[in-house]
Protein backbone atom coordinates (compact mmCIF):
# COMPACT_ATOMS: atom_id res chain seq x y z
CA UNK A 1 0.00 0.00 0.00
CA UNK A 2 1.42 3.23 -1.14
CA UNK A 3 1.75 6.08 1.86
CA UNK A 4 -0.64 9.03 1.62
CA UNK A 5 1.10 12.24 0.32
CA UNK A 6 -1.48 14.38 1.00
CA UNK A 7 -2.50 15.28 4.66
CA UNK A 8 -5.94 14.64 6.41
CA UNK A 9 -8.56 17.21 6.35
CA UNK A 10 -9.07 16.94 9.75
CA UNK A 11 -5.67 18.10 10.08
CA UNK A 12 -6.40 20.99 7.64
CA UNK A 13 -9.39 22.11 9.69
CA UNK A 14 -7.10 21.97 12.81
CA UNK A 15 -4.82 24.15 11.43
CA UNK A 16 -7.41 26.23 10.58
CA UNK A 17 -9.26 25.89 14.19
CA UNK A 18 -5.91 27.27 15.57
CA UNK A 19 -5.50 30.51 13.45
CA UNK A 20 -8.96 31.16 14.11
CA UNK A 21 -8.58 30.67 18.42
CA UNK A 22 -5.05 32.80 17.40
CA UNK A 23 -7.14 35.75 15.90
CA UNK A 24 -9.52 36.03 17.81
CA UNK A 25 -7.59 35.99 20.47
CA UNK A 26 -4.98 38.44 19.29
CA UNK A 27 -8.19 41.08 18.49
CA UNK A 28 -9.78 40.61 22.33
CA UNK A 29 -9.86 44.04 23.99
CA UNK A 30 -8.19 45.05 26.67
CA UNK A 31 -11.04 44.67 29.16
CA UNK A 32 -12.12 40.89 28.35
CA UNK A 33 -8.44 40.04 28.34
CA UNK A 34 -8.13 40.38 32.61
CA UNK A 35 -12.03 38.87 33.52
CA UNK A 36 -14.05 42.46 33.33
CA UNK A 37 -17.07 40.61 32.69
CA UNK A 38 -18.29 38.83 36.12
CA UNK A 39 -19.04 35.31 35.68
CA UNK A 40 -17.35 35.17 32.31
CA UNK A 41 -13.86 33.34 32.05
CA UNK A 42 -10.90 36.01 31.96
CA UNK A 43 -9.79 36.02 28.03
CA UNK A 44 -5.91 35.44 30.00
CA UNK A 45 -7.16 32.00 31.38
CA UNK A 46 -9.01 31.25 28.01
CA UNK A 47 -5.89 31.25 26.00
CA UNK A 48 -3.93 29.39 29.00
CA UNK A 49 -6.82 26.66 28.86
CA UNK A 50 -6.23 25.96 25.50
CA UNK A 51 -2.67 26.31 25.39
CA UNK A 52 -2.35 23.92 27.87
CA UNK A 53 -4.44 21.59 26.27
CA UNK A 54 -2.59 21.79 22.62
CA UNK A 55 0.53 21.23 24.00
CA UNK A 56 -0.87 17.89 26.09
CA UNK A 57 -2.20 16.51 23.48
CA UNK A 58 0.62 17.34 20.44
CA UNK A 59 3.75 18.27 21.93
CA UNK A 60 3.39 15.96 24.99
CA UNK A 61 1.48 13.27 24.44
CA UNK A 62 2.62 12.77 20.43
CA UNK A 63 6.00 14.39 20.25
CA UNK A 64 7.68 13.63 23.86
CA UNK A 65 8.51 17.35 24.91
CA UNK A 66 8.71 18.22 28.08
CA UNK A 67 5.62 20.62 29.05
CA UNK A 68 5.68 24.27 28.55
CA UNK A 69 7.03 25.61 31.62
CA UNK A 70 4.59 28.63 32.17
CA UNK A 71 2.09 26.53 31.00
CA UNK A 72 2.58 23.72 33.80
CA UNK A 73 2.08 26.50 36.52
CA UNK A 74 -1.10 27.63 35.72
CA UNK A 75 -4.25 25.80 37.10
CA UNK A 76 -6.19 26.42 34.04
CA UNK A 77 -7.79 22.89 33.60
CA UNK A 78 -11.80 21.48 33.25
CA UNK A 79 -12.86 21.95 36.80
CA UNK A 80 -10.51 24.67 38.14
CA UNK A 81 -11.11 27.61 39.75
CA UNK A 82 -11.55 30.86 38.04
CA UNK A 83 -8.66 32.67 38.09
CA UNK A 84 -7.00 35.66 35.63
CA UNK A 85 -3.63 34.41 34.19
CA UNK A 86 -2.11 37.52 32.51
CA UNK A 87 -2.93 37.56 29.21
CA UNK A 88 -0.79 38.58 27.58
CA UNK A 89 2.16 35.83 28.88
CA UNK A 90 -0.92 33.50 27.78
CA UNK A 91 -0.64 34.88 24.28
CA UNK A 92 2.99 34.17 24.78
CA UNK A 93 2.83 30.40 25.98
CA UNK A 94 -0.28 29.76 22.79
CA UNK A 95 1.79 31.14 20.04
CA UNK A 96 4.90 28.69 21.68
CA UNK A 97 2.70 25.87 21.59
CA UNK A 98 1.36 26.85 18.50
CA UNK A 99 4.76 26.84 16.80
CA UNK A 100 6.28 23.39 18.43
CA UNK A 101 3.35 21.59 17.11
CA UNK A 102 2.57 22.71 13.91
CA UNK A 103 5.04 21.19 11.87
CA UNK A 104 4.48 18.06 13.53
CA UNK A 105 0.64 18.21 12.49
CA UNK A 106 1.51 18.94 9.15
CA UNK A 107 3.31 15.90 8.71
CA UNK A 108 0.60 13.58 9.95
CA UNK A 109 -1.66 11.73 7.11
CA UNK A 110 -4.86 10.09 6.93
CA UNK A 111 -3.23 6.47 7.74
CA UNK A 112 -1.37 7.93 10.93
CA UNK A 113 -4.84 8.95 12.33
CA UNK A 114 -6.06 5.34 13.60
CA UNK A 115 -3.20 5.30 15.61
CA UNK A 116 -3.42 5.28 19.88
CA UNK A 117 -1.88 8.28 21.25
CA UNK A 118 -3.23 7.60 25.34
CA UNK A 119 -5.60 6.69 27.67
CA UNK A 120 -8.33 8.88 27.93
CA UNK A 121 -9.18 9.64 32.24
CA UNK A 122 -12.26 11.05 31.59
CA UNK A 123 -13.36 9.07 28.46
CA UNK A 124 -11.71 5.40 30.29
CA UNK A 125 -10.25 4.36 26.46
CA UNK A 126 -7.61 4.65 24.31
CA UNK A 127 -7.54 7.80 22.29
CA UNK A 128 -6.81 7.93 18.38
CA UNK A 129 -4.96 10.82 16.47
CA UNK A 130 -8.00 11.33 14.95
CA UNK A 131 -9.94 11.17 17.97
CA UNK A 132 -7.80 14.10 19.04
CA UNK A 133 -7.86 15.84 16.05
CA UNK A 134 -11.47 15.76 15.70
CA UNK A 135 -11.99 17.08 19.64
CA UNK A 136 -9.22 19.70 19.44
CA UNK A 137 -10.83 21.20 16.62
CA UNK A 138 -14.12 21.90 18.62
CA UNK A 139 -12.51 22.66 21.50
CA UNK A 140 -10.22 25.47 19.78
CA UNK A 141 -13.66 26.66 18.10
CA UNK A 142 -15.71 26.73 20.94
CA UNK A 143 -13.52 28.78 22.89
CA UNK A 144 -12.60 30.92 19.79
CA UNK A 145 -16.26 31.96 19.62
CA UNK A 146 -16.17 32.24 23.55
CA UNK A 147 -13.56 35.00 23.22
CA UNK A 148 -15.42 36.73 20.43
CA UNK A 149 -18.20 36.62 22.02
CA UNK A 150 -16.56 38.21 25.20
CA UNK A 151 -15.57 40.95 22.58
CA UNK A 152 -18.60 41.95 21.08
CA UNK A 153 -19.53 42.67 24.98
CA UNK A 154 -16.30 45.45 25.19
CA UNK A 155 -16.71 47.28 21.80
CA UNK A 156 -15.09 44.89 19.90
CA UNK A 157 -16.59 44.28 15.86
CA UNK A 158 -17.94 40.79 14.94
CA UNK A 159 -14.67 38.29 13.25
CA UNK A 160 -17.07 36.77 11.29
CA UNK A 161 -15.89 33.29 12.57
CA UNK A 162 -14.38 31.02 11.81
CA UNK A 163 -13.36 32.97 8.89
CA UNK A 164 -12.00 31.53 5.33
CA UNK A 165 -10.74 27.97 6.51
CA UNK A 166 -7.85 28.43 4.06
CA UNK A 167 -6.15 25.22 4.64
CA UNK A 168 -9.95 23.01 4.57
CA UNK A 169 -9.77 24.97 1.06
CA UNK A 170 -5.81 24.16 -0.23
CA UNK A 171 -6.44 20.46 1.34
CA UNK A 172 -9.83 19.99 -0.78
CA UNK A 173 -8.27 21.74 -3.86
CA UNK A 174 -5.07 19.35 -3.57
CA UNK A 175 -7.26 16.50 -3.55
CA UNK A 176 -10.06 17.33 -6.60
CA UNK A 177 -6.45 17.55 -8.78
CA UNK A 178 -5.52 14.17 -7.57
CA UNK A 179 -8.77 12.63 -7.95
CA UNK A 180 -8.69 14.51 -11.63
CA UNK A 181 -5.12 12.67 -12.30
CA UNK A 182 -6.59 9.43 -11.38
CA UNK A 183 -9.27 9.59 -13.14
CA UNK A 184 -7.33 11.90 -16.59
Amino acid sequence: MAADPQPSILTALLQDARHEFLRAAEALPAPGRGGAIGRLNSGGWIVAHVARQDDAIWNVALQGLDPDPWLAEQDVGYGSEPSTPPFDEALDALRRILDRSHAYIDTLRGSDLAQLVRRSPSRGVDDRIADALAREIGHMLAHAGELSAIGSLVGAPDLGLPGRLQHVREAADRMGEEGGAARG
